[in-house]
């Protein structure tokens, strides 16, 4: 087997890749539209190949919470997109040199098969950080809300009492707080908008939840209190719930990891047999 058949069969790959997006568009962007309406000059190979592969499922609200771009999580799509059409490519230049070429094929449907694989590696990490995340959101959240309800018990109003507790605390959950509601005040809205605005974006209903509550105490003066006290209990027992709920689920699993553990040492074992009984 020689490399130009192996890259070849790579770039046939990336090519089946290419026509698969081609063959289900996504409706047109609207930044792109203005584009060509202003007689914009066309972008570059690499910002193209970047919006061809935008076109394809994005997180957006985990993308959202961990601040990541939308052409940031694009472009590392397509860095593990390329590594696994290429991953193939060494292998099989150290199977030519032992002497055991393989067909063409092999390479290039292993090409495609580990650049579908590695190009879902950043929506696999990019669920799994938000997940994380999103915990963590919760917990301090309801911490949050313990802190506007004494504030609110002290007789400050619905938004100071938002503003407080986001100004005293620190952590990232508190500073996405304090930015928004920063930002809202700027703007001269109500903060509880801007909650349920972040809300929205991140994924949380219950920061939409805590949005509602405090704009029913701002605009009919409603005793919010006990239901501030009863929210925050309810997220710490869902939190609870939650945590018992994964640690089960991971005590279910060890079985299975340590039964592949022990098929790998059996493998690693036997193979060096097997392999002189076949060749």
């Amino acid at each position: 087997m020689n490399l130009p058949a192996v890259t070849a069969g790579a770039l046939v790959g990336l090519g089946l890749i290419i026509v698969a997006a081609e063959l289900f568009p996504a409706p047109p962007r609207l930044d792109a539209a203005l584009a060509r309406l202003d007689g914009v000059r066309r972008p570059g190979l690499s910002r193209r190949l970047t919006a061809r592969m935008a076109r394809f499922p994005v997180p957006c609200d985990d993308l959202a919470l961990l601040g990541i771009s939308v052409e940031r999580f694009t472009v590392q799509r397509v860095a593990f997109l390329l590594f696994g059409l290429l991953l193939p490519l060494p292998l099989s230049l150290l199977c030519a040199v032992a002497g055991l070429p393989l067909p063409w094929a092999v390479p290039t449907g292993a090409g495609v098969l580990f650049g579908v694989l590695f190009a879902l590696l950043p929506d696999y990490a990019a669920r799994r950080q938000a997940r994380e995340r999103r915990q963590e959101f919760r917990t301090a959240l309801a911490t949050y809300l313990d802190m506007v309800a004494l504030e609110r018990a002290a007789g400050a109003g619905p938004t100071q009492a938002l503003q407080t507790p986001a100004e005293v605390c620190t952590g990232w959950v508190f500073g996405r707080i304090a930015q928004v509601l920063e930002h809202a005040r700027r703007a001269g809205e109500q903060p509880w908008r801007g909650l349920a605005v972040l809300g929205e974006q991140v994924g949380i209903p219950d920061l939409s939840e805590l949005a509602d509550i405090a704009e029913d105490a701002g605009t009919e003066g409603v005793q919010v209190l006990s239901t501030l006290l009863a929210k925050a209990q309810s997220m710490r027992t869902t939190a609870l719930t939650d945590a018992r709920a994964r640690a089960n689920s991971r005590t279910g699993e060890m079985p299975i990891a340590i039964g592949i553990s022990v098929f790998g040492f059996l493998v690693l074992v036997c193979f060096p047999a097997v392999y002189r009984i076949m060749s």
